[in-house]
């Protein structure tokens, strides 16, 4: 057997759950990829996958080999890399999974100057509100915009984050009760974003005392894409809190109207996140380091609940 190809073979299906998408992935027949398994097994003398015709599944012995394997992989593809960039840049294609909003507005722009930067380089944008899967998919990088990130054993960057307003049309206000404190939005018709940690829960630092509230609100609109809430925000619908990027515009011609300014909303935060047999990379690295600078944000490293 080619021993290389086998250990490739058996972090994929790792990583695909399946025979067959590992397969397809390494441009190899489901025969083949099974006969790499059987000899890799064979070789050690135990059960890596364990197999049954609904799923399969890793191994005590099988967990413990993919995690030594995984650290011999990575540094053979940087390797591979380092040594076929040299007098060269960075090269091969870079898959990314992306918000709607963000993709359209701020992303697409910071790429078409990645590829006149970086001409060896290729992108495969994926623009999507739900939150992808990014090693079952085969996503390189996925940013997310959010406030926090939940726990996960994905390595995640903070590039930077992202001002939000609360906002309405000048009817919308004209013809409903004053919002003179975050409490008055109980008694409004607020549009969610559904894609949110959690729907309805806005929070506002009190300029009085710096303190945090939280004021749980509700509404007739729920939506997962925040481009989707302007025409109904500007047809007088309601009134949402949403990142100052996607509404901008609206407020610079005086089709929406920013309530409550002297109360900041939390911000939201910009990660990549990348799996942490792939983040070293170069071509990641490249990608990431160059998004973080033409979208001219700090950026540190993060870990979920810092």
């Amino acid at each position: 057997m080619d021993r290389l190809r086998g250990l490739e073979c058996f972090r994929k299906i790792a990583e695909r759950g399946s025979f067959a998408a590992a397969a397809r992935d390494l441009n190899m027949s489901p025969g083949a990829i099974t006969k790499q398994i059987n000899a890799l097994e064979d070789m050690l003398g135990i059960q890596l996958i364990a197999r049954t015709t609904r799923r399969l599944s890793l191994t005590e012995a099988g967990e413990t080999y993919l995690s030594r394997i995984s650290l011999i992989l990575d540094d053979m593809d940087d390797a591979n890399e380092t040594v076929r960039d040299l007098g060269h840049g960075p090269r091969g294609c870079v898959r990314i999974a992306a918000p709607t909003s963000f993709g359209v507005i701020k992303l697409a722009p910071a790429i078409a100057r990645l590829l006149n930067t970086h001409p060896d380089l290729s992108v495969d944008l994926v623009l999507d509100d739900r939150l992808t899967d990014i090693v079952d998919e085969g996503f390189d990088i996925a940013l997310r915009v959010s406030e926090t990130l939940a726990d996960s054993s994905l390595i995640a960057r903070r590039i930077g984050s992202y001002s939000r307003v609360l906002v309405a049309s000048p009817a919308y206000l004209a013809k409903n009760s004053p919002i003179t404190h975050p409490h008055d939005l109980l008694g409004h018709d607020c549009i969610l974003f559904s894609s949110a940690q959690r729907t309805g829960l806005w929070h506002f630092t009190n300029p009085a005392n710096g303190k945090e509230m939280a004021i749980e609100v509700s509404g007739r609109y729920r939506v997962n894409s925040s481009l989707a809430m302007r025409d109904v925000l500007k047809e007088g619908c309601g009134i949402t809190l949403t990142p100052r990027l996607v509404v901008e515009d609206l407020i610079a011609r005086g089709d929406l109207s920013c309530v409550l300014a002297e109360y900041l909303p939390r911000n939201l935060n910009l990660f990549a996140l990348s799996a942490p047999h792939r983040h070293k990379l170069r071509k990641i690295r490249t990608v990431t380091d160059f998004l973080a600078k033409e979208l001219r944000m700090e950026n540190r490293d993060y870990a979920p609940n810092d």
